[in-house]
């Protein structure tokens, strides 16, 4: 059974692998607050990941010949990228945040109109750590996958 990719799922999960971290750094500029100040300030680890990832992308999934367009398996990769950056996106839609204030709101209830509601902030919070969990996985996974193919690629160059 062949079960490489093809067509256009590579190149838009290499897309998503980019843009979706920024569409969430966006969401969660809808109600900023100490959260974003700490994402701010842990963006030195935040960043060589999203580095990573953005290299796995443009060097795996977006070139033609990328290693994991061609790998046997390398749907799992598409769905690795997938998770992650699903999983980026729901953390930055839905992780509560506020300012001294007192109010703790998420993109979600600002935009639902649901501010000022805490079971809707129980919610946005739950959803936000179930995305977050996602979003570890799937990058964890996302760069397991590279370095096998990557692996695999060097010991049949090796052996040809």
């Amino acid at each position: 059974m062949n079960s490489r990719v093809s067509g256009a799922a590579p190149g838009l999960a290499g897309l998503a692998l980019i843009l979706f971290p920024l569409v969430a750094l966006a969401a969660k500029l809808v109600y900023p607050g100490w959260m974003l100040v700490l994402v701010i300030w842990s963006s030195w680890l935040l960043l060589p990941g999203y580095v990573i990832q953005v290299v796995i992308a443009a060097s795996a999934l977006l070139r033609r010949r990328g290693v994991l367009r061609h790998a046997d398996g390398g749907w799992r990769a598409i769905v690795a990228s997938w998770v992650t950056s699903i999983g980026v996106l729901g953390v930055g839609f839905f992780l509560l945040d506020g300012g001294d204030d007192g109010r703790s709101e998420s993109a979600m209830t600002v935009l639902s109109g649901m501010t000022e509601s805490a079971p809707a902030a129980q919610v946005s919070m739950v959803l936000a750590l179930i995305c977050g969990f996602f979003w570890l996985v799937g990058w964890i996974w996302l760069v397991f996958e590279w370095i096998i193919q990557l692996i695999l690629l060097r010991r049949a160059q090796t052996v040809a």
